[in-house]
């Protein structure tokens, strides 16, 4: 990257730029630790994990240990690289509950309001001034960036399988993570309940639509199961 970037940067700003823009939109690592600033991230292990999510995004249940960045990845940074390739794209996140979710929401919310170079480099898309300009920017409506579409479904929504599931929406990504943890395993009834939400969720698919699972085993017989 650097040796790119510095050749780039011999021919002025605006190639340095668009370079930079290329590859937010085309290198997760690039993404997370140059443009979102995760130098936590510039480990070659983790390298290696972006590639692989790369190469298959969708359909997969990645099942990580935990503190193996799982989440920064997919849920964080896959979601910011492909609104940024497509903003017409609409994400639902579903979790366990609904606060879970949210969590998630608020990492990739406030990245789009306070990450100046991201703001610098896709001013088509991002807000300068997302809680005045909007049409939605909060973790109880979800986020919508700019677009050419009038949606009833935000750009990126948070929501939980068993607590707080919408009705009349159709998202063109689902993305779970989080959909199983200790409450959700507390007994057979419970993880039932949490599969039988789990089902029911999908009804929220657009025709076509892409689906990411995101976790960790708490029990044998557990929804991932």
């Amino acid at each position: 990257y650097r040796n790119a970037l510095r050749k780039a940067a011999l021919d002025g700003p605006e190639l340095l730029r668009e370079v930079e823009r290329t590859l937010a939109r085309n290198d997760l690592f690039f993404l997370l630790v140059v443009v979102l600033g995760r130098r936590d991230v510039n480990h070659d292990w983790l390298f290696a994990r972006c590639r692989e999510v790369e190469a298959a995004p969708n359909g997969h249940l990645d099942l990580w240990a935990r503190e193996h960045y799982k989440s920064t990845i997919i849920t964080y940074g896959f979601t910011i690289r492909d609104i940024l390739r497509d903003p017409e794209l609409t994400v639902g996140i579903f979790s366990y509950v609904r606060s879970i979710a949210l969590s998630f929401l608020r990492q990739i919310k406030e990245s789009f309001e306070t990450n100046e170079r991201l703001l610098e480099l896709f001013p088509e898309i991002l807000w300068e001034n997302p809680r005045r300009d909007a049409p939605k920017w909060s973790e109880h409506d979800g986020i919508i960036v700019k677009r050419k579409a009038n949606r009833k479904e935000s750009t990126v929504e948070g929501w939980g399988l068993v607590d707080s599931q919408p009705t009349s929406k159709h998202f063109a990504l689902m993305v779970y993570d989080d959909v199983v943890d200790a409450g959700a395993v507390s007994s057979t009834d419970m993880i039932e309940k949490v599969t039988r939400a789990w089902e029911t969720s999908r009804n929220l698919t657009a025709e076509g639509g892409a689906t990411r699972y995101i976790g960790t085993r708490w029990h044998h017989a557990d929804t991932y199961k």
